[in-house]
């Protein structure tokens, strides 16, 4: 895989996990809503919030593993450029 190529799966990972945690956000906030009953339109039910929980779960899991591992990819890469650039 070339330097460019990888660089630019790491900054879409970045992207991709910036994503998910705004969707997990948005999932946690719309259940801590919908359990307390704020919409009005519908009486709470704690079940409801539970369920918006863990799918924000489901959504900040991985970003958190997709964010690691491409923070990890592009420190190697700098760690490459280093070595590189001492040589020349």
């Amino acid at each position: 895989m070339t330097l460019t190529r990888t660089i630019a799966w790491s900054v879409l990972g970045i992207v991709g996990s910036v994503f998910l945690l705004a969707c997990g956000a948005w999932a946690a906030i719309l259940g801590f809503a919908f359990s307390i009953d704020a919409p009005h339109a519908w009486k709470g039910n704690s079940r409801d919030g539970l369920i918006f929980g863990l799918g924000a779960l489901a959504f900040i899991i991985p970003a958190i593993f997709l964010l690691k591992s491409s923070i990890r990819c592009l420190r190697s890469l700098r760690q490459v450029g280093a070595g590189r650039a001492t040589r020349l």
